[in-house]
């Protein structure tokens, strides 16, 4: 394995430049990954009412971590290793574990990102008072139309048509998840990036309790936490075909027939979403939801998927939105891609999709803890 934090001319540039908020890192087979240092918070100096502590994403198996570093670029893949670099295409049409796979062949400590990592960058972007934008609109940002990026197809941002994603890192600074060219790119829009550590299984969420992102998916605890739909399945391939999704207890209403005694494949038809601006922020929290500890409830907050932890509590005011099968197996994504307006942005959570989901508009991004 080559030495991670040897010194060379690419990691000294690039760490002048950002004043070491970022770096350079190598893989097995010598490919560099710009990434953003971000160093360990404790879980009340960004969100008091979540609790307290080392929020979880800078724990690794109980094992406190001063710093997590998260790829600055969606990843391109080269050579079957993830790469994170301005100017790359992102990577599309990648399954769940092929984009874990081309993270972990990178060597020891790499890892597709967390959904306990992308929850403690979103935390931290809300304390200090600044959400980015990103291409929302086929290679511009919705709510701002003079914010552009490289599109890929080399269409004219605005040009309803095409494979809009823009070139990693080609949007203006507000991109960007501190505001500031040294900072995370395109977390907000042009695609839908998959996570690692959460699942949910006939609408039971499993999800490890800190960052073990090598804790084998057969050990991630299940939380005790469940998807429910407000009404049940109504018929039709619709997304309108259900009520909004609740975090509870248990499942009432499942959007289609669950998982059959013994296995089986259901028909991916119809779910449950809350779309708009806010429409993460207006999930609900059934009375059983409430009925839990309030350690449970805190660290579903924590990782992001609750908007608060009470139902009296304001919500989070992450932007996006939510969208859930409870029936099946189900993996995340988040962010949301080119072309969701306003339903993109931080708190935006897809688990709509299986594993082998693969689509022009779902990529992914490299993490890597020492």
């Amino acid at each position: 394995m080559p030495v991670i934090f040897t010194k060379d001319q690419l990691r000294f540039s690039v760490e002048s430049a950002t004043g070491g908020q970022q770096t350079v890192l190598y893989d097995d087979k010598g490919y560099p990954t710009i990434v953003q240092i971000i160093p360990k918070f404790n879980i009340e100096d960004v969100a008091p009412s979540l609790g307290s502590g080392v929020h979880p994403a800078f724990i690794v198996g109980g094992v406190e971590k001063p710093y997590i570093y998260i790829a600055v670029y969606p990843a391109a893949v080269m050579d079957d290793r993830a790469v994170s670099m301005a100017g790359l295409t992102p990577r599309n049409y990648v399954s769940y574990d092929q984009a874990k796979q081309y993270c972990t062949s990178k060597g020891a400590g790499w890892h597709l990102m967390t959904n306990w990592e992308w929850a403690a960058i979103v935390l931290w972007c809300i304390k200090n008072g600044f959400q980015p934008r990103g291409n929302t609109n086929y290679g511009r940002a919705h709510d701002a139309t003079f914010e552009v990026g490289a599109r890929d197809d080399k269409l004219a941002p605005g040009v309803v048509s095409g494979i809009a994603r823009t070139l990693a890192g080609s949007g203006p600074a507000s991109w960007r998840h501190n505001n500031s060219f040294p900072g995370i790119a395109d977390l907000v829009g042009n695609i839908w990036e998959w996570q690692h550590g959460l699942k949910i299984v006939d609408g039971k969420i499993y999800m490890t309790n800190d960052n073990d992102f090598n804790l084998a998916e057969t050990q991630w605890p299940a939380q005790g936490v469940y998807f429910d739909a407000s009404t049940g399945p109504i018929g039709g391939n619709s997304s309108a075909a259900n009520g909004a999704p609740i975090l509870s207890n248990g499942v009432s209403k499942y959007t289609e027939t669950p998982t059959p005694a013994g296995g089986g494949d259901e028909r991916d038809i119809t779910y449950t979403q809350i779309t708009g601006e806010t429409g993460w922020q207006q999930m609900a929290l059934s009375a059983g939801y409430a009925g839990l500890t309030l350690a449970v409830r805190q660290r579903m907050a924590q990782a992001l998927i609750a908007p608060k932890v009470a139902t009296a509590d304001p919500a989070i005011v992450a932007k996006g939105y939510v969208g859930i099968r409870n029936y099946g197996e189900r993996l995340p994504f988040r962010g949301g891609p080119w072309s969701y307006g306003a339903t993109a942005g931080l708190a935006a959570l897809a688990l709509n999709n299986r594993r082998s989901y693969s689509y022009y508009n779902v990529g992914f991004r490299p993490a890597f803890i020492a």
